[in-house]
């Protein structure tokens, strides 16, 4: 799976979109993540994110040149091994000055696929081992580019992508989402980090969220960017 992904990160890398001069007197936002920050399904064909994806929103508000290399279906195990082995994103994150980090939805989009019951058959002791993955290798990511940049690194938690299953997916999005909170505290005393709080924000918007879909519309993707513009100076 890492190989997939490798090869799918290098591809997209090699023709990564900035929607802004590259000028040395541009701040730089590089975007690293899963379908969220690519901005999948805004556009039928998906063969490029578009610029309605939050971070081109960002950079065309704010000024700032935006390297986006996100990736659908991007695990957060596949995006350590990307950002521990990857050249491109480590020479990319290097010259930084803000680094958004959305992952961990396919994390349990993949647990829920796997069951055959669905969301319905899903029991906490599933849904525990891989919030303990989830956290550990957000921890080690985080650890990772800040070892490579001085940028401040903002996270996102994760939002209900099937608000009408109710509490099926909240309890385990709330519970997961407040371990990472945790660790983004523990985190901020050491590194320069940002949490995002996406879960409450989309909580009671089904109009940020695709019908039928789990992916954020273009009204979901400009309250991802309002969320962030304020962290950006």
């Amino acid at each position: 799976m890492v190989n997939k992904v490798a090869i799918v990160l290098t591809l997209i890398i090699t023709c990564f979109q900035i929607h802004t001069s590259s000028a040395a007197k541009y701040k730089h936002i590089v975007a690293l993540g899963d379908s969220i920050p690519y901005g999948y399904n805004l556009e039928e064909d998906n063969q490029t994110s578009p610029k309605e994806a939050f971070p081109y929103i960002i950079g065309s508000e704010k000024n700032v040149e935006v390297t986006n290399m996100s990736v659908p279906g991007l695990t957060s195990r596949e995006l350590l091994a990307a950002v521990q082995s990857n050249d491109k994103i480590r020479s990319t994150l290097r010259n930084a000055d803000y680094v958004l980090v959305y992952v961990g939805g396919n994390d349990l989009l993949n647990l829920v696929k796997k069951n055959k019951g669905g969301i319905d058959g899903i029991k906490i002791e599933q849904v525990a081992p891989v919030i303990r993955g989830f956290i550990y290798n957000m921890y080690s990511i985080i650890l990772e580019i800040d070892k490579l940049t001085d940028g401040k690194v903002l996270v996102y938690n994760l939002y209900n992508p099937y608000p009408a299953a109710g509490d099926k997916m909240n309890a385990p999005l709330y519970y997961l989402n407040q371990q990472y909170a945790s660790l983004i505290k523990i985190m901020n005393h050491f590194t320069s980090i940002q949490l995002i709080d996406v879960y409450h924000s989309f909580k009671g918007h089904p109009e940020y969220i695709i019908k039928g879909d789990v992916h954020p519309t273009k009204e979901g993707q400009k309250a991802l960017a309002e969320l962030t513009i304020p962290y950006i100076r």
